[in-house]
């Protein structure tokens, strides 16, 4: 193994982390993110064979392409060396580098088969009806946050396209993360002013992601409960909706569970909801919680934070907490007597934590999947309102926003997405009426017998 000086150690990894061997052939290996969280781990595991698995790809800056060379060079394996490589999901900070690191190994990409559809739909080019759709429910649910400034990720660096095509350097920063510099400092770009003054819209760019993706036919795609053997490991794979449709986990034989960012030791995984996703993330994910508690792990490695050992204690933590959140939500509503849009309730819900677009994004999607989750269980109903703003000349894409980040402005005929507490009478929703696959199915049995 070769070993990384404190100096090299401080300027290749996250603040304060470094590559740790958890046991034997078993490797964290964190990256850093520009964002308030600060790293994302990959995971390397070996036999006595030598055969190689890399879990998670970062986010794929520069920065974390060194960090991951150094990383392996600590565990004295080369990138060349990867037999295997599996993505537990298609967010951002997990596929970023998944193309280069395909390409220098050659090795295989395993991820549940519904989860490379996603990939390919949202971060690969061409992604412009995503956005879209996206920019469309924001404004329904209250959120105007402007039109997306396409951001490419180019050889490990960003690059912005605006509207007129013309491209530059591009400011670190992704669709549902915070702003951040590379020292964690609050970007001004995105950055809400403090006084309030100005509106969400105005207060930072909106980016359009687009990612360097492998090959389709260098994936090998996953069903649930299916048995898959890496080297001399034999892994079942786990579907573990909610924090993303098709989230994997990857459980061994001997009770390690690859967990990604399922369940997270010390912070709650977001739960949102987004257009032409399952209708009930909140549920999925309560419900994929109780999986993986009746689940024999000894360890869990987690996308975020140190590997755990009481995935059974912190998964319920983790429930506890969506139901108090859900029931500090439907006090909220109910203060509201002519009901609510979905970023007014987001802004009560997390006040002054709302600081940068992102945020209001990514608080806005929790709090929809929060009313949908209520919504289903009958305690809340879902209007859609038309509504004509005082200047019904604005058009589309132009209109003003208060300075709380609400639309205040609307297109004539603009359709406005109001909840309020149900009542008698009120009709309790289907999922099934909303969604071709219907419910959440029964899970498949887990044991590697």
């Amino acid at each position: 193994m070769q070993q990384v000086s404190p100096e090299d150690a401080r300027a290749v990894f996250p603040q304060g982390d470094a590559p740790t061997q958890i046991e034997p052939r078993l490797w964290r290996l964190p990256l850093p993110l520009p964002f308030a969280l600060r790293a994302v781990n990959v995971y390397l595991l070996g036999d006595e064979a030598s055969h190689w698995t890399l879990v998670d790809a970062g986010l794929g800056l520069p920065a974390d392409e060194a960090a991951l060379r150094a990383g392996l060079a600590v565990a004295g394996v080369a990138l060349e060396q990867i037999s295997s490589f599996v993505l537990t999901h298609a967010h951002p900070d997990h596929i970023g580098m998944a193309r280069m690191i395909q390409a220098t190994s050659g090795a295989p990409i395993y991820m549940l088969a519904d989860e490379i559809d996603i990939l390919y739909t949202a971060w690969g080019a061409g992604n412009e009806a995503v956005a879209d759709r996206l920019q469309a429910m924001y404004l329904a649910n209250g959120l105007d946050t402007g039109a997306p400034e396409i951001m490419r990720i180019q050889g490990g660096a960003p690059s912005a396209t605006g509207a007129n095509g013309a491209t530059g350097p591009g400011a670190n920063g992704i669709i549902g993360e915070a702003a951040r510099t590379p020292s964690g400092a609050s970007s001004p770009v995105g950055e809400v002013p403090a006084d309030g003054a100005g509106s969400v819209a105005r207060a930072g760019r909106n980016r359009r992601w687009v990612f360097p993706l492998p090959p389709r036919e260098t994936f090998r795609p996953l069903t649930d409960g299916q048995a898959l053997r890496l080297g001399g490991w034999t892994y079942r794979a786990i579907w573990t909706p909610g924090h993303s449709d098709h989230h994997l986990c990857l459980l061994r034989a001997d009770g390690l569970l690859i967990v990604g960012d399922h369940v997270l030791p010390s912070i709650t995984p977001n739960i949102g909801l987004y257009p032409n996703a399952r209708v009930n993330p909140l549920r999925d994910y309560l419900w994929a919680l109780e999986r993986v508690k009746a689940l024999p792990v000894r360890l869990a490695l987690p996308g975020h934070g140190l590997p755990f050992a009481a995935l059974a204690e912190r998964a319920e933590a983790i429930r506890l907490h969506h139901a108090e959140r859900s029931a500090t939500l439907l006090a909220l509503l109910a203060a509201h007597s002519d009901g609510a849009d979905g970023a007014t309730l987001a802004r009560a819900l997390f006040g002054a934590r709302l600081r940068t677009v992102e945020d209001h994004r990514f608080a806005l999607a929790e709090t929809l999947a929060h009313l949908e989750y209520l919504r289903y269980d009958g305690k809340v109903c879902r209007e859609r309102r038309s509504e004509l703003g005082p200047d019904d000349t604005s058009t589309a894409g132009n209109a003003d926003v208060a300075t709380d980040g609400s639309a205040s402005k609307r297109q004539a005929g603009h359709e406005r997405i109001i909840y309020r507490v149900a009542e008698a009478g009120d009709p309790i929703a289907d999922e099934r009426d909303e969604v071709s696959f219907g419910a959440t199915p029964t899970p498949t049995p887990l044991s590697l017998d």
